[in-house]
């Protein structure tokens, strides 16, 4: 059926002499329209929950809180330090992990 040409398929697709059933076409549309009475509700469904992801995640915008700036640098010394920690944990399971895989792949 490939190697047909698009006239010689629009010959076979004109040729009368097929059988074609009565109830095919009723068959086609409600094949067709059994998906769409899902997809409505469907959607509603999707557009409520975003609405609720968003009401229950949204926050206002942030206050200024610290006065002083030593403070504030202190904060983010503090946080810096903790994701230097994090990164550090990651990189030596890694690490580890490689180990592993080296003993693991002995033909390398």
């Amino acid at each position: 059926m490939t190697r047909l040409s698009a006239e010689d398929l629009e010959r076979i697709s004109l040729d009368e002499s097929i059988p074609v059933p009565e109830e095919l076409s009723g068959k086609v549309q409600a094949a067709v329209r059994k998906p769409v009475r899902w997809m409505l509700p469907a959607g509603i469904a999707a557009a409520v929950a975003v609405l609720v992801t968003l009401g229950l995640t949204w926050e206002p915008a942030p206050k200024d809180t610290f006065d002083d700036p030593y403070l504030a640098y202190a904060e983010v010394e503090k946080a810096f330090a903790k994701i230097s920690g994090t990164v550090a944990y990651g990189a030596e399971k890694i690490s580890e992990s490689e180990q592993t895989l080296d003993k693991i792949c002995y033909w390398k």
